[in-house]
């Protein structure tokens, strides 16, 4: 893997991470029976502090991991990330996921959402023809004692969200690590995986295919918005947006008038639920869109026309920008399943 991450510099403050995942370390090593206290201790660890929110030294953190590592096993960063996924992921983590209209969208916001994890964390999506390139590192300190573990527990993290929309069986056909040797425990829990070793970053590809996927809390027709206890502003804006899409691109100000407010309020309680207008109406057209597209006898054409789109070029933009692919691989992809 070339070309993603980019030049290193070195910042003046020392990097920080968030003192949850410290926690999960602890947690995993609680129920093997390790001295827990001690090792925080000896790394000038808290020891009592309960705020996954806190921040301790990035260094401080690696010690903990890395001395855990050679008191119980090598791979405990990867056993640590299965540990997180078997106890399932942070609710808190899933709520700002499960929003996204799709897998691309998703692992595109776990990206934003890492920068407030950890500082010099680089988290991103790597574009390939066939596939994406899932990939997280820390620039320029490979050779810092725990970080491998750091990169093996991220990796279980990123493998634990992409299942989330995917399917709990799913398996990569690669996996990248900055590591030299390929972990004996990710052989055997992922068959058939091709590991390559001594990558510029640690990551997990995803082929386009799977990009549109999409998962819910609350499993229902699929195109049918339904009435939650969860369902936010956000929401009702998508809900009454939807029957006016054939309309053509329903702007802000209409909306606004919509939902009796002003346009200053809408955005304001938008941003509040996290997503700007013109997300939101992005996602509102492709889960519309991909609806239609189950039909194959409907013609793309027809279904770019029934969101609003009188251009079909913009249509399969947007449908890239949100799906990860065009409307056609998309109906493709769907076929392919069917086989």
């Amino acid at each position: 893997m070339t070309g993603p991450i980019g030049a290193f510099q070195k910042e003046s403050a020392p990097p920080i991470l968030r003192l949850g995942h410290v926690m999960a370390f602890s947690s995993f090593l609680h129920q093997v029976g390790a001295p827990i206290d001690r090792l925080l201790r000896r790394q000038g660890l808290p020891v009592y502090c309960e705020d996954s929110d806190a921040f301790v030294l990035l260094a401080r953190a690696w010690s903990y991991f890395d001395a855990a590592a050679g008191l119980y096993d090598p791979m405990i960063g990867w056993l640590t990330g299965q540990h997180v996924e078997d106890h399932n992921l942070s609710s808190r983590l899933l709520n700002k996921l499960e929003s996204a209209p799709t897998l691309y969208q998703a692992l595109l916001r776990l990206a934003r959402i890492v920068s407030a994890e950890a500082s010099h964390l680089r988290l991103g999506v790597h574009e390939r023809r066939d596939d994406v390139l899932v990939y997280t590192c820390y620039p320029g300190r490979r050779e810092d004692p725990g970080y491998m573990q750091s990169q093996f527990y991220q990796l279980q993290i990123l493998l634990a969200v992409i299942r989330h929309f995917v399917g709990q069986q799913w398996v990569p056909e690669e996996m990248g690590t900055e590591h030299s040797v390929v972990p004996v425990v990710v052989q055997v829990r992922l068959p058939g995986c091709r590991i390559l070793t001594q990558q510029s970053a640690g990551y997990i590809a995803v082929p386009r295919a799977c990009l549109h996927k999409a998962t819910r809390r609350v499993e229902s027709d699929p195109g049918s918005p339904v009435l939650t206890e969860n369902f936010d502003y956000a929401d009702v804006v998508r809900a009454v947006l939807r029957p006016y899409l054939p309309d053509g691109y329903p702007t802000v100000r209409f909306a606004a008038v919509l939902m009796d407010t002003s346009v200053r309020t809408l955005t304001r309680r938008l941003s509040a639920c996290g997503i700007t207008y013109g997300a939101l109406v992005d996602e509102v057209r492709f889960t519309v869109a991909k609806e239609l597209l189950h039909r194959p006898d409907v013609r793309i054409s027809q279904i770019a026309w029934s969101v609003g789109f009188d251009d079909h070029s913009h249509f399969t933009r947007m449908f890239r920008r949100v799906g990860g692919l065009t409307p056609g691989q998309i109906r493709q992809a769907d076929l392919a399943a069917q086989e």
